[in-house]
């Protein structure tokens, strides 16, 4: 038997050396014979029947029957409530809309959370953002309104039918994975520019989360339940109404909290087609060039995103939890407090934030940050020229001019292949090809060697701050409202500072990702190295393993499926960063998505769309392969 054994390892053995030998082989004439860089003479040129399309809708706008019939009245619906929800806050006195945050907590008994958030909406009019606030709060409530009426109807629909849900979820996992700036893309060639397109694209963009978590609730319903009231005589109808729908509400309210989240994320980027709001105001600092402003802008947006978030989750209840509200006489004596409020201040003339200081908070920032740059310089300097020298044009030129394209196609479907079996392969090959046949291999290089640059500079510093707060709750539970907020802040503003230190190009963009990317790398990390068992650990000591040795022989170890899947999501951030790597003077995907939005070219911005989703899907897939084969094995 163990020499039956020995022969089979032998065979395989061989087998894999021949495999090797295969592969080297092809490899070896795929760079001798292949070309460089990819041939432009293969250009498909998808973009120009786009944009004959494009030039073709802009004419027949006014009278074909697909707009007069669906899309123009669907842009009018849109923009209707889009005013008339912004019309309405203006209309209110300046302290209401904080009041009513106030009391929505209230009511549920989280008096402290509601000051905290009452506090938060009257920043923005503190300092100057009252009116941009609003637009970008009625912008939010339209978007997030028709992502509900559209999410749970989908979502219920997906839990009751498994066709449904296996069309589905490719579909949400592809709207997951694409970055924002592509949904803009044929919005904006349907609808043009302005607030229309931006809430149709948040509606997109944060649809998923809804989608997904209620048809969770809705299958989590037990079974008990539903079987009682089908015995009681309940049509599918009445049980969904009485029974799911009622027992998902916390799984429903959650997907909702999500999806607001993720509404706020694409603030920014809406602002690229005229979408307003404190968006625009973000986009006018990176011309000033002021981090100040755009760190006072920044905070608006986190108060905005503190307050939405609070009172979304304050109706989330927990199966099982204790209601702990205000009494019903008390709740309706606060309304009516608030209504008479409301009619006194418009009687009064009171509208409009009385105080405004400004941006006076802005100076210091800037002076710091040019006393950084000058400071320093003799260090940002020759980083800066480092990154773009030795690293960025290094790998650019290895994809471009070194290495045969065929070779590259190869090599990663080989490493699909080896990670994730060969449909992954398939898809990493065709991916490319894609890239490539469409214009973009160039582009896509400089992408790549970026995020390459941003991930590893990114795993450096997150994973070992991950490990050490994994064993440190005290300092964890310290820093997670500041990783909260690393996350609530707009992207676009951590680049904002970097350009003055490191000037205009590739290089803000890269360290702006990597703070972009570190809190959820480091919350990941952490929580992989907490959730190793207390036994495993003591069986260790147990043996006389000593710190070092538990960290390096046990905790990490048993934490790398969670490592990976930080390194996943740090992944993912990073190319979510590629637009405003663009933004700011880098090159590749970025910059060619920017000047496909400013310049209306929708050939161009398909083509960059095609690039950046078969990059983030190969990324995304093989990381996550390589996290699920890491996983322990599960106990039958």
């Amino acid at each position: 038997m163990n020499t039956a054994l020995v022969g089979r390892n032998s065979v395989k053995r061989q087998s894999k050396f021949v495999w090797l030998g295969v592969l080297a082989l092809l490899a070896l004439v795929a760079q001798f014979f292949g070309t460089t860089g990819f041939p432009a003479s293969m250009n498909i040129g998808l973009a120009d029947p786009i944009n004959n399309a494009q030039r073709w809708l802009q004419t027949n706008r006014s009278s074909h029957w697909m707009f007069a019939w669906f899309f123009n009245p669907l842009s009018d619906s849109v923009d209707f409530a889009l005013n008339s929800t912004a019309s309405f806050l203006e209309w209110l006195p300046w302290y209401v809309p904080a009041a009513v945050a106030f009391l929505l907590l209230a009511r549920v008994r989280k008096v402290n959370q509601g000051i905290v958030a009452a506090i938060a909406l009257l920043y923005p009019g503190a300092v100057g953002l009252w009116t941009q606030s609003i637009q970008t709060i009625s912008l939010m409530t339209v978007s997030v309104a028709l992502s509900i009426l559209i999410g749970i109807p989908l979502g219920v629909w997906s839990a009751r039918s498994n066709q449904v849900e296996s069309v589905l979820r490719p579909f949400l996992d592809a709207m997951q994975t694409v970055p924002a700036t592509v949904y803009l893309i044929p919005v904006v060639l349907l609808f043009g520019i302005g607030q229309v397109p931006a809430a149709i694209a948040t509606v997109i963009y944060a649809l998923p989360p809804i989608v997904r978590l209620t048809a969770l609730g809705i299958r989590q319903v037990p079974t008990n339940a539903i079987e009682a009231a089908r015995i009681f005589g309940a049509t599918r109808r009445q049980v969904l109404l009485s029974v799911q729908l009622p027992l998902a509400r916390p799984s429903i309210l959650t997907g909702v909290n999500q999806t607001v989240m993720m509404a706020l994320g694409i603030v920014v980027i809406a602002s690229l087609v005229g979408a307003g709001g404190l968006g625009q105001e973000i986009m006018r600092t990176v011309k000033l060039l002021s981090p100040g402003r755009a760190l006072l802008v920044g905070l608006a947006v986190v108060a905005v995103a503190v307050v939405l978030d609070r009172v979304s989750l304050s109706f989330v209840r927990q199966p099982g939890q204790s209601e702990n509200r205000l009494s019903r006489r008390t709740y309706l004596i606060a309304v009516i407090g608030v209504v008479l409020a409301t009619i006194v201040g418009k009687f009064a003339g009171i509208t409009e934030f009385p105080i405004s200081w400004g941006t006076s908070f802005a100076n210091p920032v800037d002076t710091g940050v040019r006393w950084f740059r000058n400071t320093f310089d003799v260090v940002t300097r020759p980083f800066n020229d480092f990154v773009v020298r030795d690293v960025l044009i290094r790998v650019r030129d290895l994809l471009n001019t070194t290495l045969a394209w065929q070779l590259v196609v190869l090599a990663a479907s080989a490493l699909a292949l080896k990670i994730a079996g060969w449909k992954m392969m398939l898809t990493t090959a065709i991916g490319l090809v894609v890239i490539g046949v469409t214009g973009m291999w160039s582009a896509a290089s400089d992408t790549l060697a970026q995020t390459i640059t941003a991930v590893v500079l990114s795993i450096l510093i997150a994973v070992p701050i991950g490990v050490w707060l994994g064993r440190h709750p005290r300092a964890e539970a310290i820093t997670a409202p500041i990783f909260d907020a690393f996350q609530t802040i707009p992207s676009l503003v951590y680049a904002i500072p970097f350009v003055m230190i490191f000037t205009v190009g590739p290089v803000p963009g890269v360290v702006a990702a990597v703070v972009y990317a570190i809190p959820p790398g480091i919350r990941l990390t952490a929580l992989g190295i907490k959730q190793v068992s207390g036994e495993t650990l003591e069986a260790a000591r147990t043996f006389g393993a000593t710190e070092r040795q538990l960290l390096f022989g046990v905790r990490v170890p048993l934490a790398l499926p969670s490592i990976i899947l930080a390194v996943n999501q740090m992944v993912m951030m990073v190319l979510a960063m590629a637009i405003i790597a663009g933004m700011v003077g880098g090159e590749g995907l970025g910059y060619r998505a920017v000047e496909a939005l400013t310049r209306s070219n929708t050939g161009l911005g398909v083509e960059v769309g095609l690039a950046i989703v078969f990059m983030a899907t190969i990324l995304d897939r093989l990381t996550q392969a390589v996290a699920k084969k890491m996983q322990p094995p599960t106990a039958n």
